[in-house]
């Protein structure tokens, strides 16, 4: 794939993952000619989520009005995800006086699978789970909340999200990972497999076990499950922290995924 198909393809596979999401019956999807976007009763931003935004250049704060208005109504707080193809380009910009705080961007990253570096040692006594049942997602849980260092609500919202697939009967269009150190989950990961790529989401260590392999091998797992369902490209959406570790793995950067946040009312 050329890099701005794999800029294209980083995009749609986080629309894709939150669409995906949404058959959660808790939350509903919508799309409209300006923008897709997920509402939600929870108060986590990644159950509130607005994406691929086209808006007209003229009427730009009142589209903006309107797309709040069911966050607002509902009081929960909300996500706007800002990529490639977002318009108008300043939009980031424009939603910082509509109560948005700007989060850190992030690095659109994509990985020919082909390429992946070989599989570096592993720390002793450390090994990777699929999370196959609530019991081992509510280990998931346990990484993701230490590791990503959320407000407690925001671990338990995603993973009753994710739950709901766990049910019989339910095509579960991920696979997740939990990384553990004995009986200690230390490590999460997981894989989306939409738009043509494997989508890699959700990745943390524990802050006491950071730097010393475990993000790339809890980061490795979906990978290899990826490449052995015939995946080609695998993208994902990198922090500061997290970079370096991917791109040992061999991951490029082909873009950015810029991110605002505005927070409900307390």
């Amino acid at each position: 794939m050329s890099r701005s198909a794999l800029a294209q393809a980083v995009e749609a596979n986080l629309t894709a993952f939150h669409v995906a999401l949404s058959e959660w019956p808790e939350m509903s999807l919508h799309r409209g000619g300006d923008r897709i976007w997920t509402v939600s009763q929870r108060r986590f931003s990644l159950c509130n989520v607005l994406l691929e935004a086209h808006l007209d250049p003229t009427d730009v704060d009142a589209q903006i009005t309107r797309a709040l208005a069911p966050y607002v109504a509902l009081n929960v707080n909300v996500m706007w995800k800002l990529g490639p193809s977002t318009f108008p380009a300043d939009l980031g910009d424009r939603l910082l006086k509509h109560g948005f705080l700007v989060r850190p961007t992030l690095r659109g990253m994509a990985l020919d699978l082909a390429s992946l570096a070989p599989a570096p040692a592993l720390l002793p006594g450390f090994v990777t789970r699929e999370v196959a049942d609530p019991a081992t997602l509510d280990l998931w849980r346990l990484a993701v909340d230490r590791g990503f260092g959320w407000p407690r609500y925001g671990a338990e919202d995603l993973t009753d999200n994710l739950e709901y697939f766990f049910r019989p009967g339910i095509d579960r269009p991920f696979v997740a990972y939990v990384g553990a150190l004995g009986e200690e989950p230390v490590a999460s990961s997981l894989v989306f497999f939409g738009a043509g790529v494997a989508g890699i989401y959700h990745v943390s260590t524990v802050p006491e076990h950071r730097g010393r392999g475990v993000g790339a091998a809890i980061t490795r797992a979906p990978l290899m499950e990826a490449r052995r369902r015939g995946y080609r490209s695998a993208i994902l959406h990198a922090t500061e922290a997290g970079y370096p570790v991917y791109r040992r793995l061999g991951f490029e950067d082909v873009c950015a995924i810029g991110m605002r946040l505005r927070l409900c009312e307390s």
